[in-house]
């Protein structure tokens, strides 16, 4: 069973290599329910502080404004779930949703981790290190 491991005051956490695993495995395998095009679109997971892991698919539309993406999908699928504490999500991630991640975590208190494999290796690091200029720089009440 997941246990998050609190790794410093920044309210971050470390990601055991066996649950990063799960959740690239996870992601891959909702690729088959990218739309429009089944197999071709972006995939990511979620983990929330509770230990549910929740897929993303990327959802296009032809108009391109309306597409929604795999982090979006994500996000919405563990609130759905009444879950807002994500700890980790899979990437790599685009500036859109870089920007969306750092917001919830904003909220949240969470500096949430980006979960990568390179190589066949697990690298992890939190989003606030590929945010130099964040914005907001606190939440808006």
């Amino acid at each position: 069973m997941f246990t998050p491991k609190k790794v410093n005051v920044k309210n971050m956490f470390e990601i055991d290599e066996a649950t990063a695993r799960k959740m690239i495995k996870t992601a891959e395998e909702t690729r088959v329910n990218t739309f429009p095009e089944r197999n071709k679109g972006y995939v990511v997971s979620a983990l929330t502080k509770k230990g549910n892991i929740y897929p993303g698919i990327s959802y296009g539309s032809d108009t391109e404004t309306l597409t929604m993406h795999s982090e979006m999908t994500a996000l919405a699928h563990a609130a759905i779930h009444g879950e807002f504490e994500i700890i980790a999500i899979t990437g790599p991630n685009c500036h859109i949703c870089k920007q969306l991640i750092y917001e919830n975590g904003l909220r949240s208190g969470i500096d949430i981790m980006i979960i990568c494999e390179d190589d066949g290796k697990i690298k992890q690091f939190p989003i606030s290190s590929v945010m130099p200029y964040p914005w907001p720089e606190k939440p808006r009440t």
